[in-house]
């Protein structure tokens, strides 16, 4: 058996501060590869709050979305590319944001 296999199909310890980190690590690094380096960057300093960098994160990549629609109404040709990467970077924030939620459930 594996490190992460439990042998009980419920394990229901506590959270240690270590698997809190674990957790907050692994949401960073997801949320970094989701939505590239430019939004990484910008919300660097929500590093220790993985909820409210997702939060951040879907704000921008709304404004995001919103501006490529304003380019498609102009008729600019990569607007509607912009939107679309924006959808599915969105949609994957979103399934994320669950299981931030779900790891966090008092946050």
């Amino acid at each position: 058996m594996g490190p992460r296999e439990s042998t009980s199909g419920s394990d229901h310890r506590p959270m240690t501060r270590s698997n809190e980190d674990q957790i907050a690590q692994a949401l960073n690094r997801v949320l970094e590869t989701v939505v590239g380096q430019a939004h990484a960057a910008a919300t660097t300093t929500l590093r220790d709050d993985p909820n409210r960098r997702l939060s951040r994160c879907i704000e921008r990549l709304q404004a995001e979305a919103s501006e490529g629609a304003a380019l498609v109404a102009e008729c600019a040709p990569h607007g509607r590319a912009m939107v679309t990467q924006a959808q599915h970077k969105l949609a994957a924030l979103d399934a994320l944001q669950v299981l931030a939620q779900a790891a966090h459930p008092s946050h």
